[in-house]
């Protein structure tokens, strides 16, 4: 059973991302425009909705403002011993019709791997997985473990933690059972400025190992709009409300 303060603040973000808020003002928008005493509201909404989509859309908006984010933290360095390697949670849906890699989201996928990249160096150390299952038939943590035995990972080594909902949850979690040792924290680089700090919170050891990576620098600026652009904008501001909301309570 999902608390409700979890479903408020997920409900809460879903309304603030830039497609909703923009679907909220053409819906708006048709509404007055049918109304001919309030048709010029109407006309002024969708305006206002044109150019938010232009801007939430285009990259040279979108891809600065992810990139200020995402390189906050520097890449793990893998000459750095750790005893246990910590992969957050994240979205998996479990299709038998598909292979077991693929019910992974891209982001849990590019976690997993640079969790696993970093075993790889530490022999000794071992795997925290992360997640719960939400209205998935599997939980995250257990979809990591299945596919990281897949490739090569000694089931002995991995651990599994299957019911944290959120970040804090998963620091609290994973405090219980790493103590004072010293830990690498995998997970997608917008999403590693504050996912970081729960673990600072509860005095843990960690290290940060920033993956998936959106707002990649290249040579030439891209001028489009586009749902890539859309896509780095949504994940700027959910983590922006995000690291609003752990100020709130921290």
């Amino acid at each position: 059973m999902l608390e409700l303060g979890f479903i408020i603040k997920k409900f809460i973000a879903f309304w603030l991302m830039p497609l909703s808020i923009i679907v909220i003002m053409l819906s708006l928008s048709v509404f007055f425009l049918w109304r001919k005493p309030t048709a010029k509201i109407g006309r002024r909404l969708a305006s206002v909705s044109l150019v938010c989509l232009i801007m939430f859309s285009w990259n040279p908006v979108s891809t600065p403002l992810l990139r200020s984010i995402e390189q906050t933290n520097t890449p793990f360095d893998l000459n750095t011993p750790v005893a246990y390697v910590v992969v957050l949670g994240n979205e998996v849906i479990s299709d038998p019709s598909i292979p077991l890699s693929s019910h992974l989201s891209s982001s849990a996928s590019a976690r997993l791997l640079e969790g696993l990249r970093i075993l790889s160096v530490n022999p000794h150390a071992q795997l925290i997985v992360t997640g719960y299952s939400g209205l998935n038939t599997k939980s995250s943590a257990q979809v990591y473990k299945e596919v990281a035995i897949s490739l090569g990972v000694n089931p002995a080594r991995i651990i599994t933690i299957d019911w944290p909902k959120d970040t804090e949850e998963e620091a609290r979690a994973v405090k219980e059972i790493v103590g004072d040792q010293t830990i690498a924290v995998a997970t997608s680089a917008s999403h590693m400025p504050r996912a970081i700090q729960f673990f600072y919170h509860e005095n843990i050891q960690a290290i940060p190992a920033p993956t998936f990576y959106l707002a990649k620098n290249t040579q030439s600026t891209n001028w489009r709009f586009d749902a890539a652009g859309l896509l780095k904008m949504e994940r700027s501001i959910y983590e922006f409300i995000g690291q609003l909301w752990q100020w709130l309570k921290h």
